[in-house]
């Protein structure tokens, strides 16, 4: 399953995660301003717009691969990573929990300049039943009061 924000994901880290957002990637569009309430995301109107794909059939999500590549320079003062992380949800439900290892993109990165990329592949093991959904979270890891800017591209595999 291909994934590709379209626009610049955005990308913002608070005091250390206090208070973080990332973006939700679709396929070949995005959604940026997501927080992690109690690590859950849940879709609502106004709030979280719907980027999941539904599952045609129960299978295995394999692996992860993903891209960043920066549209806007900053020096973030610590090496920072970009993490991608998979969430699901079941046919009734509009609340995905996150499943599976979250994929850390790399290099870490310290000072980014426009076109600074990071990539990396994780092998996963999510199960997923005939109507389940799909969503791709991304998120920094920055210890200071940072925004990331940057064209996110990633895929799945579904055996």
């Amino acid at each position: 399953m291909p994934y590709a924000s379209g626009i610049p994901s955005v990308l913002v880290s608070v005091l250390g995660g206090a208070a973080n957002t990332g973006t939700v990637v679709g396929f070949g569009n995005s959604f940026a301003g997501i927080g992690l309430l109690g690590g859950n995301i849940t879709l609502a109107p106004g709030s979280v717009l719907d980027f999941a794909f539904v599952a045609p059939r129960a299978g295995t999500i394999t692996s992860l691969a993903g891209f960043f590549s920066a549209t806007a320079a900053i020096t973030l003062g610590t090496a920072s990573t970009i993490q991608l992380q998979i969430f699901t949800a079941p046919p009734a439900s509009n609340v995905f929990s996150p499943a599976g290892v979250p994929l850390v993109l790399s290099p870490a990165l310290n000072v980014i300049n426009i076109g600074t990329v990071a990539s990396g592949i994780q092998v996963e093991n999510i199960s997923v039943g005939a109507g389940d959904k799909v969503l791709l979270f991304v998120s920094t890891n920055a210890a200071i009061v940072a925004t990331v800017a940057g064209f996110v591209s990633a895929g799945i595999t579904f055996d």
